[in-house]
């Protein structure tokens, strides 16, 4: 049987086992399978919609909303998508079961995920089992190689999400038989999809090949390999789940790529339909979601405890509003409310005084552009590389600078600090510039400066103790094949 036959029928098996009860997904991919698998003219149409599945499966509402306030970027009590199971403290295990009301954290994205791979894969299987195919576009051209190189970023761009949400996966692309499928580790995937977007790279590098799958934008050759190897820095670094491992990352990878992608990746909302994400709506609603008292003191280190405590304590319902904030962002980006709507019982630990509100403007009708991962980020990336390299710590330091001072109004860094001091400064501008962006960022930048085994609950940088690093494959998936159940965070293993 044909590759890609056997990849069709996984896939449908895999979407009617697992069932659609709350999933946030819908058929991007017409026409239907049997007409793409005639017709290489709607291929390109397909790949595009895989971009859009990619969106879709990552950046709505799960995994973000939840693991964000588990990581304490956002802070919510309300039991919607599982936030406050996953922001309890201390901390519970995640409920990998198949009664869980709000496993759609985990299953969501798994599934999503690889539902954009299935007709990625299957274009890719369809034209390298017939080089006689030629894909054209609305003009008649031939977009074959173009065609190629987008289907190469989105199995990249699938597979390296899963290597970063998940403990295991499965590596799937267009040479892979699905009936003999194995789970791998974190890191293999990671590499797996580092390996598929450096091939994306290499088609798009000095070519005329355009991308312009994400909504309201167009990126056309060393744009378009700009794009990708931003996301291969990313995976590189952000694959750590502790202090330990980060120190392992192959930070001259990191370098390379962070250095070279300076265009930087903001879609286009598109009113609610597809393109969107809950951060920005409900995670700009105070009566939904604050920013965190953990960020909120880490933003005010001279304030006194009284003032601007960290956790917030029991039986306090406001605090007054910090009139002079050590940063500015404090004002810029974010809004007081003299109230929470929080309810105490849940625990006073996820009160805050502030809402977010930088990007207010697109709750006015969901089309503004949505950072994902912009310049700003490729940059801090690159001034790590810089630091763990050894290269230059006065370039780190005005890379730092850019946001530090800016936005912030801090003191300016001169790169004469340790290494630990300005890889704190890059952690800190993480944390207050990019949680609202890519999905579950917070997590990826607090997991990896936190050691294995954390016990302090009082270092601002840290996940809290007994955080997962990651989540198990879902229990939806084990029980097909009759594999056990388990998880991570509280009582079980952090990773």
């Amino acid at each position: 049987m044909k590759k890609y036959k056997l990849f069709i029928l996984a896939a449908a098996f895999t979407t009617f086992i697992m069932g659609c009860e709350d999933l946030e997904v819908q058929n991007l991919n017409a026409p239907d399978r049997a007409t793409l698998l005639a017709n290489p003219a709607e291929y390109p149409a397909s790949i595009n919609g895989a971009y859009t599945s990619f969106w879709r499966a990552i950046q709505l509402s799960q995994p973000n909303m939840p693991i964000s306030v588990m990581a304490q970027g956002p802070s919510m009590s309300w039991g919607n998508w599982g936030a406050r199971d996953m922001g309890t403290i201390p901390r519970a295990a995640l409920q990998n079961n198949l009664t869980y009301g709000n496993r759609g954290t985990w299953r969501n994205p798994w599934n999503n995920l690889y539902a954009t791979l299935g007709p990625v894969n299957s274009i890719l299987s369809i034209l390298a089992d017939d080089p006689t195919i030629v894909v054209p576009d609305g003009t008649g051209n031939d977009v074959t190689q173009q065609t190629i190189a987008n289907a190469k970023a989105v199995q990249g761009l699938a597979l390296g999400y899963l290597s970063l949400l998940f403990d295991q996966a499965y590596i799937v692309d267009e040479n892979s038989d699905p009936s003999a499928l194995t789970f791998s580790a974190y890191g293999d995937v990671n590499d797996a999809a580092i390996a598929k977007l450096e091939e994306a790279v290499a088609l798009f590098s000095g070519s005329s090949f355009v991308m312009d799958g994400w909504f309201g934008l167009s990126f056309t050759g060393d744009d378009a390999a700009d794009i990708l190897r931003g996301f291969i820095a990313k995976f590189e670094m952000a694959q750590a789940r502790n202090s330990g491992e980060a120190a392992s990352v192959d930070w001259n990878r990191v370098l390379t790529n962070a250095t070279a992608a300076d265009v930087g990746l903001s879609p286009i909302g598109d009113a609610g339909n597809n393109w969107w994400h809950r951060m920005l709506i409900q995670g700009q609603d105070g009566g939904w979601m604050r920013v965190s008292q953990k960020v909120i003191k880490l933003m005010n280190p001279t304030k006194p405890e009284a003032e601007v405590p960290y956790p917030w304590p029991d039986g306090v319902n406001t605090f007054p509003e910090i009139t002079t904030p050590d940063d500015n962002r404090v004002t810029s980006d974010f809004t007081y409310s003299a109230s929470v709507d929080f309810s105490a019982a849940r625990g006073y630990y996820f009160f805050s005084n502030y809402d977010y509100s930088r990007y207010e403007s697109f709750r006015a009708g969901f089309t503004d552009p949505m950072d994902f991962l912009t310049t700003s980020e490729n940059d801090l990336m690159r001034a790590e590389a810089l630091i763990r390299t050894g290269g230059s710590k006065t370039d780190a330091a005005n890379i730092i600078n850019n946001t530090r001072v800016t936005r912030g109004g801090l003191a300016p860094l001169t790169g004469a600090e340790s290494d630990a001091d300005l890889l704190n400064a890059i952690t800190y501008e993480r944390i207050v510039e990019f949680t609202w962006h890519g999905s579950c960022n917070v997590w990826f930048f607090r997991r990896m400066v936190t050691p294995a085994g954390n016990t302090d609950a009082t270092n601002l940088y840290y996940l809290e103790p007994a955080t997962a690093r990651h989540m198990p494959v879902p229990a939806d998936e084990l029980s097909i094949f009759g594999l056990p159940f388990y998880t991570f965070g509280g009582n079980q293993p952090e990773q």
